[in-house]
């Protein structure tokens, strides 16, 4: 056996916390590879699996699962608060400002396009609590999605966009609108796009949080098999089918500015898009300063 020297003594700790950055950084990965694995299991399979069905597609073996995880119970509470925590830290980073209104629209635009990215997973994994009774119980989810979701809604208030409100109650009716199962059947079954989704949800919040003067910014939604249009009826009137021969769908035109407005009277008329009617608003509905960033798209 090798004697240690002075020099072994002195590299001794270098080579301990390299060992040591270099198992962590394994660590993190085979949890990450994991969780990845929870939401394919989840979306293809429900929660009919294993720990040991989740180590194989995972690619890791058993015995890694099931150092992460006492067992899929664990893994699926692990998965789920992961998605939570990265929807909170998306709406924290974009809705912000004195432009309530434009958080309020941001805010669903991401909530719906993260759903659509993991909501087929998540809707296995829904709590059998109501939402209220959640945040009463200090449920940590709950209580994070509610923290960024009720200031916006205050906003809206102050601003004297929506009437007064009990804020649990309005952002338990904002966050029933946004339902992943919601998201997730018309994405599904109606075939929208996320876009299209996050317009229409958006109206509807708002109309059920007592604010009717908002119009999405584009008129088009997608037409029900047979060329027949939605029940529900839309701020616009419905699109003209596309010609014979066109490409299935209905393509959506860029994204422009906001429809310009008068503000000579108390109320504002905005001009509608060509074929389109004008809609009257109160004047100070979407109103941002000259210069003011717009919208950003995600």
């Amino acid at each position: 056996m090798r004697s240690s020297t002075a020099v072994d003594l002195v590299d001794a700790p270098a080579e301990r916390s390299t060992r040591s950055r270099r198992t962590r950084s394994d660590f993190l990965a085979s949890r990450r590879d994991l969780l990845d694995a929870v939401g394919r299991l989840l979306a293809r399979n429900g929660r009919r699996f294993s720990l040991v069905d989740l180590a194989a597609e995972a690619g890791v073996s058993t015995a890694t699962a099931y150092r992460h995880f006492v067992d899929v119970h664990d893994a699926l509470d692990v998965y789920y608060l992961q998605l939570i925590d990265g929807l909170v830290t998306d709406i924290r980073a974009l809705a912000t400002g004195d432009d309530h209104l434009g958080n309020f629209e941001v805010v669903c635009e991401v909530w719906v396009r993260s759903v659509a990215r993991w909501g087929r997973a998540a809707v296995h994994v829904r709590s059998a609590q109501g939402y209220l009774a959640r945040l009463r119980g200090q449920d940590d989810l709950v209580s994070r999605l509610h923290e960024v979701l009720s200031p916006v809604v205050l906003g809206l208030v102050e601003g004297g966009l929506l009437p007064p409100q009990e804020p649990d109650y309005a952002v338990l009716l904002w966050a029933s609108v946004f339902d992943e199962r919601v998201i997730v059947d018309l994405l599904d079954t109606l075939g929208w796009s996320a876009e299209q989704a996050a317009q229409k949800l958006t109206a509807s919040a708002l109309r059920m949080l007592g604010f009717t003067g908002w119009s999405p910014m584009r008129a088009g939604f997608p037409p029900l098999a047979g060329g027949a249009m939605t029940s529900v009826a839309a701020p616009f009137p419905p699109v003209p089918a596309a010609p014979a021969g066109a490409p299935a769908g209905l393509p959506l035109p860029p994204r422009g500015p906001r429809p310009t407005r008068t503000t000579g009277s108390a109320s504002a008329v905005v001009h509608g898009r060509a074929g389109l009617p004008a809609i009257s608003v109160d004047p100070r509905l979407r109103h941002r300063p000259s210069g003011a960033v717009g919208r950003r798209t995600h």
